[in-house]
């Protein structure tokens, strides 16, 4: 919840626009509060809806401020767990449709092999343009697919992760994992996961 949403072109972030009777945040808190698999919610939140915010959770989640930064909101919100939390779930407050057996998923694959990412297949054709002028490869499209959320670790490999790293502006925390040597296993996502990113995301869902 730490994003602003530029590509939404609109002064209201893309996470507190009307969606189903209520908010696209409230939406995807909604799951998780529904599937009754965690011990503690946290929204990472931009400091100015920080008040909104926890009028509107009350004591169904706890609100942290979140960073500059996509990289910053992650950490701050991983030092916010308690030190001995097993397992974080790392969520785009924007994917409101998640599954529960996603979220299963990500928890089971997490305790077996310590770091899970959501992915997809792609159905487009995926090609490589250096400087986004000209082709320079077409890859084998079922080799690469499309990442989603939740991204799910051990919490001691997470937080190690982003304490490690010498990037700053990572927008995807399994980056952070990989670059410790670890090995990230696949979740299958759903095409229903999907993330509001534009205001036309939301046509026909609110």
């Amino acid at each position: 919840m730490g994003g602003t949403g530029m590509r939404f072109h609109d002064s209201l972030p893309k996470q507190f626009h009307p969606l189903e009777k209520g908010k696209v945040y409230l939406k995807t808190l909604e799951a998780f509060l529904t599937s009754g698999l965690f011990n503690e919610i946290i929204l990472v939140c931009v400091k100015e809806w920080c008040d909104q915010v926890r009028k509107e959770v009350g004591s169904t989640a706890r609100v942290v401020e979140g960073g500059r930064t996509r990289q910053e909101s992650s950490l701050l919100g991983l030092q916010a767990c308690d030190l001995t939390t097993d397992i974080a779930l790392i969520h785009d407050a924007v994917r409101p449709f998640v599954s529960i057996r996603i979220l299963e998923e990500n928890i089971e694959g997490a305790k077996l092999y310590g770091a899970v990412d959501t992915c997809i297949p792609s159905s487009d054709t995926i090609v490589y343009a250096p400087g986004g002028e000209k082709i320079a490869s077409i890859p084998k499209r079922a080799e690469y697919l499309r990442g989603q959320t939740p991204q799910t670790f051990s919490y001691p490999l997470i937080l190690e992760a982003h304490q490690k790293t010498k990037k700053t502006d990572a927008t995807d925390d399994c980056q952070l994992v990989l670059e410790l040597g670890a090995e990230i296993h696949i979740v299958h996502g759903d095409e229903e996961n999907r993330k509001i990113t534009t205001k036309r995301d939301l046509l026909g869902v609110s």
